[in-house]
């Protein structure tokens, strides 16, 4: 049936391998090279891994035998996060007022003044509007006055080349 086809006329039956001839078949150059690249990224994985929990294992050691405490970020997150008396001082101060209120379960953010409550999701007060266009109207004033100095330097710059020139003539 070949004889009556020219090579690249065959049909397509002809050209196709079987699945077994691929399986079966060595690796060509490029797949050996991408196996050694999957090795290569596998045993950079697990030499971090390894020297990651090894590390780790070795801080907890130190701190047994230095008779530190365990590194606990529980306990680290419970602690107060302020360092300041006056914004500690205010910080009770509104969880006291919380709590008068039956919101024990309520945890006040540091800076933010939003409240984050596990029902309600996060409590914020109603944005400074009068405040942000004034800081707006702020920067736009800037913002014109340093493009009027740059036009201005601009300007003068080029009417010294202007004079230069005709200086020149």
């Amino acid at each position: 049936m070949t004889e009556q086809w020219a090579v690249w006329e065959l049909p397509a039956g002809e050209h196709l391998r079987t699945i077994s001839q691929i399986l079966q078949a060595p690796p060509s150059a490029e797949e050996r090279r991408e196996a050694k690249r999957d090795k290569a990224a596998e045993d950079e994985d697990k030499a971090s891994e390894l020297a990651w929990s090894t590390g780790a294992d070795a801080r907890a050691f130190m701190r047994a035998v230095n008779g530190a405490p365990a590194y606990n970020p529980l306990a680290l997150a419970a602690a107060e996060p302020f360092r300041d008396r006056d914004a500690l001082s205010r910080r009770r101060a509104a969880i006291d007022i919380l709590r008068k209120h039956g919101l024990e379960d309520v945890v006040t953010g540091g800076t933010s003044g939003c409240v984050i409550d596990p029902n309600m999701g996060v409590l914020e007060p109603e944005p400074d509007t009068a405040q942000r266009d004034g800081l707006d109207r702020r920067y736009e004033l800037q913002r014109s006055a340093r493009q009027a100095e740059w036009r201005t330097r601009e300007v003068d710059r080029y009417r010294q080349q202007l004079d230069e020139r005709w200086a020149r003539r």
